[in-house]
Formats: C-alpha cells, structure tokens, sequence
C-alpha cells in the first residue's frame, strides 16, 4: 500500500514512497540485527560472502514495488513527461548504488530463488549500471542524494536527509546487515578497498559462490535491448537500441577497469573457466588486455625467448656433446666460435627472462590472494614451467667457464631430460598462439585424464602376465641356460626384462617365440593376446576417439582457458611493475613486494647487459664470416630493445606514464619503426585475428551500428521463438502427464472390471454347482 500512494497525485510523491520504503527496510534491518545477529561469531571472510543466504518476502516484495516503479515512471515517459526517462535512470542508479546490492543478490542459496530476482526488471537494469560492479569504496561519497533532497520537504523530517544509503544498513557492531539473512554486508575496511566484490566471489574457495559469479558473467553478456526497455512485448526504437548499445559499453569499460579480474579466475574450476571464456564480455576483457602495449611487448618477448632459449641449448649441447667426443678420442678440443658463443648467450639471456618472469609471477599472484598463488602453482602445465626454468638455471651457472669442461655421463642425462622439458615448455606456450594449437595441446591433457584408469589396468595387466611367464620360464634350463650371457640375445623372461617385453607385447609387437617352450605359457599367450591386446587396446583407442571428440566440440572454450591464464599472468606482472616506487593505496606488502621485484628487474636488466659485452668485444679484430654479421646485427638489435624497454621501466606506460618530458625517448619515429611496428606485426601474425588487433585500425561505426541492430533482431527473434517453444513444451507435457494419468486410470478401471467379472464367474460357476445338485436331489426322490 505505501507503494502503491506513490503511484498517485504528483511525481514527487514517487520520491515519497522510495523514502518510506527506506524507513520500512531500516526498521526491518533492526529488526534483524536484534533478533538474528545477536551470536556474532562470523569469520570476515563470512560477513564479505556469507554462505547459504536466503531470500525474506518482504524484500521480493520489494523488489516488485521497485518493478511497478519503473513501469510508472516509463508510462509517464510515454505519456509526454519529459523527465520520464530520467525518473527511470536516476531510480536504477540510486538501487545500483546500493552497497552489495548485486552481489546479495547472487549470494542467494537457492537457485530457483535466484533466478526469480534476477528476473526482476529492476535487477536486469541495474545490471546494466556501471555503479553495480563498483567496489564500495569507489561508490559516490554522497551523504545527501538528490532522491533525499527531495524528499525531506515531504516527509518534513530532517533526520532523513542526514541519512543515506548506507546509513540505512549500519548497525552498532559495525556491521552491515540486511533482510537476505545477514548477506547485504559491507566490504569496506579501513585501508582502501581495491577488489570489487565480483572479484572476491572469484576468489572464495566456495564451489556453489564462483558459480553464481560464473551465471553473473552468462546473464550480464545475454542481456538484449529488451531488458532495457523493461517491456518485452514493446518493439525496440532505433532510440533504444542505441541507448542499450551506450549501456553495455560503459558496463563493458567498468568491467575491463576492475582489478584483479582475470587473475581472480585462475582459481575456477577448469569447467568454469571454459564456461566463462566464452562469454562476450570476458571475451572482450580478453582481447583488449592483449592489445595494450605492455601485453604485446610480454607476448613478443615470450615468443623470443622461448625460440632462443631451445635454439641456444641445443648449440651448448652440441658443444658439449663434441668436447665429450673429442676427449673420448684423444684429439684437440675444438674452437669457440662465435656463433656458439652468441646462443650460449642467448640462452643465458633466455633463463634469466624466464627467471624473472617466475618471481614476477610469484610476487603478483601472492599479492592478488593466496588461494590464486596456490591455484596457479598448483597447476600442472605451470610446474612443468617451474621446472624447466629451474633446470635452465642450473645449467646456466655451467656455462659461464664450461665450454670447454668434459661432463659425465650422468650429466648428459640430466642435459638429455632439460632437453625434452625445454621443448615441453614451447609446446605448451603455443597453446595461446590459436584455438587448434589450443585444442591440440590441451586435448591431450584431457586424454591423460580420461585414461588414468585405463593405465592403471594396464599396469596390472603388464606385471600378471610378465610374472607368470616369468615363472614358468625362468626355472627351465633349456630356455635359460645357467652359463647364459645376461647381456647376449637370450629370452627376455629369463631376467627382469619380462615387464618390458610384456608391455611391449600387449601394444602389438607379438612375438611368439619366446613361449614356445611350455605348453601352459602357450595358453597364457593366447589369453594376452586376446584380452590384453586386442580388447584393451580396441578399448583405449575408443577412450581417446572420444576424448578428442569432446576435446574438439569444446575447441573455443578450451583456448580460452588458455587466454585466461595468459592474461592473468601479465595483468598480475603489469599490476607489480608499475613504475611508481610507493603509492597510497598500496599495503605496506605490496609496496615491499613492489620495491623488490622492481630493483630485482633493473638487476636482470643490467645482467643481460652484461652478457652482451664480452660478445661485441670478442668479435672485435676476427675475421668477419657471414653468421657472425649476423650474429652482430642480432645482438645490436637485442641491445637497443632492452634499451627501450628499460626506458619504458622508468616512464611508465599508459595510465601510469610519468616524467613526460622524457617522451622522447620512446616516442620518437626510430623507436616507432624499428621496435614497435615490427613487435607488433610479428604478434599479430602469430597470434592471430582472434587475439589481437593493430592499435590503428578503425572499425566503420556503420556497419557496426548495422550489424548491432541485426544482431539483436535476431536476439529477439530468437527469445520470442524459445519462449514459443517452451510454452509448446509446456503443453506437450501437460498433454503427456494428462495422457499417462488417463491411461493410469484406463489400467485401474480396466483391472476393476476384469476383478469384476472374474467374480460374476465365480458366482455363475457356484450357482451352476448349486443347481446341478438340485437336479442330483430331484433325480435321486
């Protein structure tokens, strides 16, 4: 009712009505306060994203008064009020401003309950307001709002106007409160708050929490100009589509500004990191992330030094292999050339980027949360990385006075295993280069993961068989003389080498002869063949066909799963290396962090210039052979793009770009065309359209504005037509379940008859007895 006055006599008393539902929410959230937060015991984490939230009546009730607001301010817009479309705005900014509004709302526990509010027209616009993903600190510091001011001559009490949104939810305990069960909490801490509270519902360790945020993202990039309009039976005016156009960017915009969002997602599920890869707007988070400056010249810099740092090992290895040979055969080491110096260089340079790309990585995840550092290391492809960098390093420390050591054996087969990890390491950095390679890598992956249990089968299987071949072969003396060479070309199953020859056996590789000796392991032979191999076998290739299968129906979400940890990574190293020394929203962990990794950045900087010297100056006064032209050329080309790259450490870039009147520096016309131009033309070939876009293009608006359009016609079209379809679903089932409780019936009132006559039978029979010994007693007077 104290809505519905609202919607009568002037529009100001609209104004009224919003401030008596406050009045009513405010004694609701004492009311609360008083009778179900008396026992405070919640950890933090719980009061910022509390669990197993419900939904209160009076709030639904709410929230369809909030829907009768709009729909009486959009009839007055329709009516000829000229204020009407602002009424509408300034109400669903002023909900949207509401602290945590949006994330209670995703909090809710049930999901039949969820989906009902947020099929609320009041909720669909709000989130399409930029206020609704804003962490509260970067809300509007507005003690009085225009709504309030607004209000107070009508309500004629000053104490409303001292008393804003927030005001609304304190409490005395210094907690926010509301009436979904203690979820409209507040984040706000005495520091400034830098995560927005769609970032924190990443973050939480809480399945069902990160899947709600997850629905958040599907719903926020399926909304159409129709949830704009609040009218769905309404035609869309090209008035409307462009407002819902200018909407969704600046929702979009707000969306890319928040931090800590892609790495936040690292630690989804892999399920839900697919499931949010391919929303739109995650989507153009990720393009626009790798399109900036310092994601490009990351991406360029990875591509490089990942070629060089397998490319490099490989000419060490050599030397290495040939100062092994040489010694072996008594001759002269061979020179140094300088072409073998430049790699080894190179792949020094290579491990100490790695190096620093791994303590980046650690210092900037550590500062994001906890749970995304262990989420990250965690990973599989990641420890893989860590280890190949770490052997990198190792193996880097030799280098410098190695050339010309001779190592042992059990050295090559540490170099013999870096070796497969340095060419691990590439395959998997070209899993973000295009969706196939994407597909490929990760696919296999998942295969691993589908036949996990099919190894283990055949584990048992390889042992079973190789031991009872083992044993009725072995003690045979025919088969496996006493006097036998162990290491001459005897039965395998006379030693240990059964397990290997069995497993070689089960893969296809039959070779009968070696159980032609025993009947019984002829038997045995003929088992393994048919159940080890053929069966098994037949079995795996069907697990990996269909692993594939799925691997490639998902190719896009997977590749975005790749994207995500990409971007995290770089956004996470971006957010580090700006190039402020101390700022005053960051944590006295963070400034420290900051300080250490930036000094640690200016000391691999350094190195890598020194590893430069001694290169130029041992060319000096050679005979100048083509590849060491080239070699020459190369390294003066590495050492003016760290040059510039170091400048740009101390300018900054972007937002954060500082002493302009060094711009110079990096700005001019040599820098542009021999640095920039080629970086980003070489990443845009290698990464392709679907990643990364060249800064100077631009996109004719028209065809754009022609596309949207059609895009959502066809978007409505294809609403209308699933609506359709679900109320023709709707009928068909209940003309099914009509059907089936007809039938049900029909067998019911079928058995009852037969029941029936079955005693009308009976009957008919005992009269039948009955009269037949009558007629017995009528015979025998």
């Amino acid at each position: 009712s104290y809505w519905l006055r609202g919607f009568k006599g002037p529009a100001n008393t609209l104004r009224q009505a919003l401030l008596d539902t406050s009045e009513m929410l405010h004694r609701e959230f004492e009311s609360k306060l008083h009778g179900e937060n008396k026992n405070n015991t919640e950890t933090v984490s719980d009061r910022i994203l509390p669990p197993l939230v419900e939904i209160n009546p009076k709030v639904e009730t709410s929230f369809r008064s909030l829907d009768q607001c709009l729909l009486t301010a959009l009839n007055k817009s329709v009516d000829g009020d000229k204020d009407g479309d602002k009424r509408v705005q300034a109400i669903v900014d002023h909900v949207a401003q509401v602290p945590s509004f949006m994330k209670t709302i995703l909090l809710i526990h049930k999901k039949v309950d969820r989906k009902r509010i947020l099929s609320y027209k009041i909720v669909r616009r709000v989130m399409l307001s930029s206020f609704s993903m804003r962490p509260e600190d970067d809300l509007p510091k507005v003690k009085t709002s225009h709504l309030m001011t607004h209000g107070e001559r009508h309500l004629g009490s000053p104490n409303v106007v001292n008393r804003d949104m927030r005001s609304l939810v304190d409490t005395p305990h210094g907690i926010f409160t509301s009436v979904l069960n203690k979820a409209l909490l507040s984040t706000t801490q005495p520091r400034h708050l830098q995560k927005s509270w769609i970032v924190q519902m990443l973050e939480t360790k809480y399945e069902p929490i990160q899947e709600s945020a997850v629905d958040y993202f599907e719903l926020l990039s399926n909304l159409t100009v129709i949830d704009y309009i609040l009218d769905e039976h309404a035609t869309p005016t090209p008035v409307d589509i462009d407002c819902f156009s200018r909407s969704q960017e600046e929702v979009f915009s707000e969306m890319e500004n928040l931090k800590y969002l892609i790495p936040a997602m690292i630690s989804l599920t892999n399920c839900e990191q697919e499931r949010v890869a391919i929303t739109s707007i995650i989507q153009r988070v990720l393009d626009n992330a790798m399109v900036r400056p310092f994601s490009i010249a990351i991406l360029f810099c990875d591509l490089f030094f990942h070629i060089f740092l397998v490319v490099g090992w490989l000419f060490v290895l050599n030397r290495f292999i040939n100062v092994a040979v040489d010694s072996n055969n008594n001759t002269d080491l061979p020179e140094v050339t300088t072409i073998e110096r430049f790699f080894a260089a190179m792949f020094s340079i290579s491990a100490l980027y790695f190096l620093w790309r791994l303590v980046g990585e650690i210092f900037s995840t550590l500062i994001t949360s906890r749970r995304v550092f262990w989420a990250n290391f965690g990973n599989f492809l990641t420890m893989v990385d860590v280890i190949a960098i770490a052997w990198a390093i190792t193996v880097n420390f030799v280098i410098v006075d190695g050339f010309q050591r001779v190592y042992s054996n059990a050295s090559f087969h540490f170099f013999a295993l870096l070796t497969g990890a340095l060419w691990l390491k590439l395959l998997l950095f070209l899993k973000v280069v295009n969706p196939t390679l994407a597909t490929l890598v990760l696919a296999f992956i998942e295969i691993l993961k589908d036949v996990k249990c099919l190894i283990l089968i055949l584990a048992i299987v390889t042992f079973a068989f190789a031991d009872m071949f083992y044993a009725i072969i072995r003690i045979n003396v025919t088969i496996c003389p006493v006097d036998e060479n162990p290491d001459g070309d005897s039965n395998p199953y006379c030693s240990r080498l059964s397990y290997l020859d069995m497993f070689t056996q089960i893969l296809g590789q039959f070779d009968y002869g070696s159980f032609l000796g025993e009947p019984l392991s002829i038997v045995l032979f003929i088992f393994m063949t048919i159940f080890g191999a053929v069966i098994f076998l037949n079995i795996l290739i069907a697990v990996v066909s269909n692993s594939y299968d799925k691997s490639c129906n998902k190719s896009t979400r997977l590749f975005g799963r790749a994207r995500i940890f990409t971007v995290a990574k770089i956004r996470a190293l971006e957010h580090i290396i700006r190039p402020k020394w101390s700022n005053k929203e960051y944590r006295p962990p963070v400034m420290v962090a900051n300080i250490a990794f930036r000094l640690l950045t200016y000391s691999f900087l350094l190195l890598a210039f020194v590893r430069h010297f001694p290169l130029i100056g041992f060319v000096q006064g050679r005979r100048k052979l083509a590849l060491d032209i080239i070699a020459i050329i190369m390294l003066s080309y590495l050492f003016f793009g760290m040059a510039v790259l170091g400048s740009f450490l101390i300018t900054g870039w972007g937002e954060s770009r500082r002493l302009l009147k060094l711009r110079v520096i990096n700005d001019n016309f040599l820098v542009t065309w021999l640095f920039w131009k080629p970086i980003f033309l070489i990443v845009n070939m290698t990464l392709g359209r679907h990643g990364i876009a060249l800064s100077n293009e631009e996109p004719n608006r028209d065809s754009d504005d022609q596309a949207a359009g059609t895009e959502n016609i066809d978007i409505t079209l294809h609403e209308s037509i699933d609506r359709s379809e679900s109320h023709v679903v709707e009928i068909i089932n209940s003309l099914r379940n009509r059907i089936e409780d007809y039938e049900k019936q029909s067998s019911k009132e079928t058995k009852a008859l037969r029941e029936h006559l079955a005693s009308l039978d009976r009957e008919s029979i005992q009269q039948r007895i009955l009269l037949e010994k009558i007629l017995e007693k009528l015979n025998d007077n």
